[in-house]
């Protein structure tokens, strides 16, 4: 019994000993969780978040590149689809569907999310509405007009690759253009397109 009474570095003496190792244990296991907390938003947890916060660059970004095509957009109803959730805008459609025309929708939670793209301060159905939230694939390595030029089809397969969508499916309309909205009209793709297909 003599070990059991003498100390030793970093351990009580006596009966001090078992609550000494009861604690140690406690603290084990509490380090084991974190870590395993830790590990699992590194693996799971962390890519989710760096893929939702902040994923649209906005049309002013691509309009540096894309002034052709963002002036083409800017003519079109997709571009002015936020105006027409203000008071006393689109009246007669509101009126059809009714919505009063008079009231403010622009705080609407069941409206902004297809009058806006991935944020209410971008209003309107922008680029990357139909062509992916342009966080990655926006980047000076990819979006780079020399290298472009110099290798298009290597640039263009990293742009994808970093979820670029080259070409919007009628899955990406019909997000929005589905029987959930009040002003809902039945939706022919192959019709539709070419009304919102832009210059190259």
């Amino acid at each position: 019994m003599l070990w059991y009474s003498v100390p030793r570095p970093g351990r009580p003496a006596g009966r001090l000993r078992a609550a000494w190792t009861t604690t140690n244990h406690r603290s084990c296991a509490v380090k084991k969780i974190l870590l395993f907390i830790l590990l699992a938003l590194v693996l799971f947890g962390l890519p989710f978040i760096a893929y939702t916060a902040e994923d649209y660059v906005g049309a002013q970004k691509c309009k540096v590149c894309h002034m052709k095509i963002f002036k083409s957009w800017e003519q079109t109803p997709h571009a002015k689809a936020f105006e027409a959730l203000k008071p006393n805008a689109a009246v007669e459609a509101k009126q059809k569907a009714g919505l009063d025309p008079q009231k403010d929708y622009t705080q609407d939670a069941t409206c902004v999310g297809c009058h806006t793209t991935g944020a209410p301060d971008r209003p309107g159905v922008q680029c990357e509405a139909c062509h992916g939230a342009g966080k990655q694939y926006s980047s000076a390595t990819i979006m780079n007009r020399t290298r472009w030029k110099a290798e298009p089809e290597k640039q263009c397969a990293m742009a994808v690759e970093a979820g670029l969508v080259r070409v919007p499916t009628e899955e990406h309309c019909t997000a929005c253009h589905n029987e959930k909205s009040p002003t809902y009209k039945p939706f022919d793709f192959k019709a539709r397109y070419p009304d919102v297909k832009h210059p190259e």
